[in-house]
């Protein structure tokens, strides 16, 4: 039985939740990714998190505090913005000025329209250095994940993995020029197998929710994580990545489909990044239909703070593997 467990886990296998474990990854090496409502979750942990995050990817996202409203004037989002980091509910903003920043957008993108990703290009102008954003227009894809080697048809929805075989590695390109400045980072071959060496993991997320449960504030009982193979031991100083899935994507929707997909891995694996993946789902109460990241507030009035309740429970999890 020893023998089969120790083969689930140098394949690749999923391994059955539990804790999520201490890797000591790099602290100066966190990055954050998402698509869609998970986009709008990353701009927010990054604004609130500025201290300790040195780079984003956001496919297919809004405005820190725009609630996916296109016709609002970014200088009001600043004004909020600033407003946030002088009464201490957001790091200050100035940490994100030599951060490196990778937007993308399709053009047959209906549901996160290219004009909201035009909005989230000129906010991040106001605070990150402009050489440092690389906003990527030109693919035909519609709403999803661009990939290399899964999904639908690029300019077609792939319901319900929003994944888009555009023939563009979208996690290699974010994750290469976040981390890839001095030297370019490997870049996986489509359908690269690369990802068995390492172990994909399912751990509770119930431990960084304290005197109360995930389902409480719309969080699944589960999360995901990627450890990479040059990874695996306790102290290994990797870079860590955390990528937020996009409503009706999480593990009680697509189970480990997105996550093992997207391409994070691969690059992870050739690169020494771990992957994080923190999982939401749907809800009653509080209000959240849909299995989405709370980017509107329906967690509360804090929900795009250090003081949210999402946002602390994956700022634990961040924590946990950097310890």
């Amino acid at each position: 039985m020893l023998t089969f467990v120790l083969l689930l886990a140098a394949s690749g296998a999923l391994v059955a939740g539990e804790s999520l474990g201490r890797h000591r990854a790099d602290p100066d090496q966190v990055s954050v990714s998402g698509l869609s409502s998970g986009a709008c979750f990353a701009v927010q942990f990054h604004v609130s998190h500025s201290k300790d995050i040195m780079g984003a990817a956001i496919f297919a996202g809004a405005p820190y505090l725009s609630y996916g409203n296109t016709l609002i004037d970014v200088s009001v989002l600043e004004t909020s913005t600033n407003a946030a980091a002088i009464t201490f509910n957001i790091d200050g903003t100035t940490n994100m000025r030599g951060d490196k920043v990778y937007l993308f957008t399709g053009s047959n993108d209906v549901a996160v329209p290219p004009a909201t990703m035009r909005q989230t290009w000129e906010y991040y102008k106001a605070y990150v250095e402009n050489n440092n954003i690389q906003f990527v227009t030109n693919l035909p894809a519609a709403h999803g994940m661009p990939t290399a080697d899964y999904g639908a048809e690029c300019d077609q929805v792939d319901q319900p993995n929003y994944l888009n075989n555009c023939d563009y590695n979208g996690a290699y390109h974010a994750l290469n020029h976040i981390y890839g400045s001095t030297q370019a980072l490997m870049k996986p071959d489509p359908y690269s197998d690369v990802a068995t060496r390492g172990q994909f993991r399912t751990f509770d997320q119930g431990e960084f929710f304290y005197f109360t449960s995930p389902s409480t504030y719309s969080m699944d009982d589960e999360g995901f994580v990627y450890i990479p193979s040059g990874c695996a031991g306790r102290y290994s100083d990797c870079k860590l990545h955390i990528h937020l899935h996009g409503c009706k994507q999480g593990k009680s929707y697509v189970g480990d489909y997105y996550a093992r997909h997207a391409g994070f891995n691969e690059v992870g694996e050739l690169n020494n990044i771990i992957i994080l993946y923190p999982q939401v789902t749907s809800s009653v109460v509080p209000v959240n239909p849909l299995g989405c990241w709370d980017w509107w507030g329906y967690t509360g009035g804090y929900f795009a703070t250090r003081n949210g309740f999402q946002i602390t429970a994956v700022h634990r999890m961040m924590e946990r593997l950097l310890d």
